[in-house]
């Protein structure tokens, strides 16, 4: 009898743009999510691969914690402040445990402006921005050295009592965080249940107690404050949020706190508890998003129905990923590496995860058009600040980073050189539609869009098996050149319109069930479309 030919059959599936997915079990995970998903962020056109961060000032030489962007009176603004440095916004500040240093010009080297303690964790600062009739004040707290202010030339540290420049009733060293709600400055008292406010457009005066004990119903002390502002405003529908330790969530509305008749509690709401660090809250849109124990979550979403509170969203946003984050959680909430950031432009939702490695932050990251999950990897950001667009972030190396804001990872201050950016992807199972049926997967494709060949390494996983090994490729940015940084006359143009690239990788694997796994090295904003699987089908299970 003669042999029958193998029959090789290929099979397309689209991008896994349904994020991140640590909720489903495997077997019933939809197709259009991912079982891995690294340095890849879910879009709807594909996956797009996270941009790369360049050194912006470096030789700090102490973990940098903090940064502290300054808009004064007479800032400018450009379009573009890598073409035009010195136009940079009033002042860029970071912080050590040491100091605070002037890292306004890129490649200029900080200068120290004002110093602090030293003290583990004085580094970890929190900032408001006041204007009033004197100019505008970077109003700052650190955890350890209390209060101070910048006015735009010099800092200024306020003391306890009633003369001009000092704060009554309350001792400014012992505030642990600030912010402003309606044109007022609110404190946080440190290992109390004490907020204290300013009068109207104040950076000194007299200070009020406002003691939240009695509604704390799960104990600890004040964590922070923030502003639930609706419509971006300063009206009558924006809530002022005051936050416990362990998730007593206390919201107010309002406008003189000192009268009752205009400032009243709306109600009181528990999240679980709250990591250590009071940086793990964002503004989104009109919402408010707290990170607890219990995920990420918007205020509107804790408070629906609640109140007569306008609700503006009823969605927890970590449901698929909240298996993934819940352990880290819960294993390190004594860290101050927690952390909540928007960037609008890269339309990113950002979780920052501290880590005991001082190199291997990571974060989980959502795009805010779809809702969806991803991880990113190799970015050291042990905090961040936005001026004028741009994000920064601190590192371990005491640098100031620029990030997603170039193709390469690591590009120094000369702009010459960089890593590429390594990720994964591995889609859902699928079996093809033939669930009976044993395949051999042979060979994977998967789709790019990219001016420089992504590198790709792949392997398959079987019948529900995981991830066996990690073998990434070597990458290259190849020859085709980068804007801004190639030698002009010499370097050959990449493809401008992201021109397509795809090649067959071999790979081996026999099951039911099936899942592309790829190792990818590219550079940022490159653009994976779809996966080809070859196989040839077997005989039943």
């Amino acid at each position: 009898m003669a042999l029958q030919p193998k029959t090789n059959i290929v099979v397309t599936k689209p991008a896994p743009v349904g994020g991140l997915n640590a909720r489903d079990a495997l077997s019933a995970m939809p197709e259009t999510d991912a079982v891995e998903l690294i340095n890849w962020i879910p879009d709807a056109y594909g996956l797009r691969s996270r941009k790369g961060f360049r050194e912006w000032s470096t030789g700090m030489g102490a973990p940098v914690k903090s940064v502290l962007p300054y808009f004064g009176p007479s800032a400018t603004y450009s379009a573009d402040i890598l073409s035009n440095p010195t136009e940079m916004p009033g002042k860029l500040f970071a912080a050590t445990d040491a100091a605070i240093y002037d890292c306004t010009t890129r490649g200029a080297g900080p200068s120290s402006s004002r110093a602090l303690s030293g003290t583990e964790n004085a580094g970890w600062l929190s900032s408001a921005l006041l204007t009033n009739i004197a100019g505008t004040f970077l109003c700052t707290v650190s955890e350890v050295d209390g209060y101070f202010h910048w006015n735009g030339t010099t800092w200024a540290t306020p003391t306890a009592g009633v003369g001009p420049g000092q704060i009554a009733n309350v001792d400014p060293a012992n505030f642990c965080f600030v912010t402003k709600w309606k044109r007022r400055l609110w404190f946080v008292e440190k290992n109390s249940t004490r907020a204290w406010y300013l009068p109207v457009d104040q950076i000194t005066g007299s200070a009020v107690s406002l003691d939240l004990g009695a509604l704390m119903t799960s104990g600890g002390h004040l964590s922070y404050i923030a502003t639930w502002t609706i419509d971006a405003g300063e009206g009558i529908d924006d809530f002022l949020v005051i936050v416990g330790s362990n998730g007593d969530v206390m919201i107010y509305k309002g406008t003189d706190p000192s009268s009752a008749a205009t400032f009243q509690l709306v109600g009181t709401w528990q999240v679980g508890q709250i990591p250590v660090g009071r940086r793990a809250f964002c503004q989104y849109g009109g919402d408010l998003v707290l990170l607890s124990a219990d995920g990420v979550f918007p205020i509107s979403y804790i408070t629906r129905g609640g109140a007569g509170l306008l609700v503006a969203s009823s969605k927890e946003y970590s449901s698929k990923i909240r298996a993934r984050i819940g352990p880290i959680l819960r294993k390190s909430f004594t860290s101050r590496g927690w952390a909540m950031a928007l960037h609008p432009s890269e339309r990113l939702l950002m979780v920052s995860m501290p880590s005991a490695a001082a190199h291997k932050n990571s974060q989980f990251a959502m795009n805010t058009t779809l809702n969806e999950w991803c991880q990113l990897q190799d970015v050291p950001m042990s905090c961040m600040g936005f001026t004028a667009g741009y994000m920064f972030t601190g590192d371990a190396d005491g640098r100031l980073l620029l990030v997603f804001d170039d193709a390469l990872d690591e590009v120094p201050l000369d702009d010459i050189g960089g890593n590429g950016i390594y990720g994964v992807i591995q889609p859902a199972y699928t079996n093809f539609g033939l669930p009976a049926l044993q395949k051999m997967c042979t060979m994977l494709r998967a789709h790019f869009l990219a001016a420089s060949a992504p590198g790709v390494s792949a392997t398959v996983a079987v019948d529900y098996s995981g991830i066996q090994s990690r073998v990434y490729p070597n990458y290259a940015e190849g020859s085709a050149a980068r804007w801004d940084s190639a030698r002009w006359d010499q370097a050959r143009w990449a493809s401008q319109d992201g021109g397509p690239h795809a090649d067959w990788v071999g790979v081996g694997g026999v099951g039911s069930a099936i899942s592309a796994i790829l190792f990818t090295g590219c550079a940022g904003d490159t653009v994976m479309t779809a996966i080809d699987y070859m196989y040839q089908p077997g005989g039943p299970l």
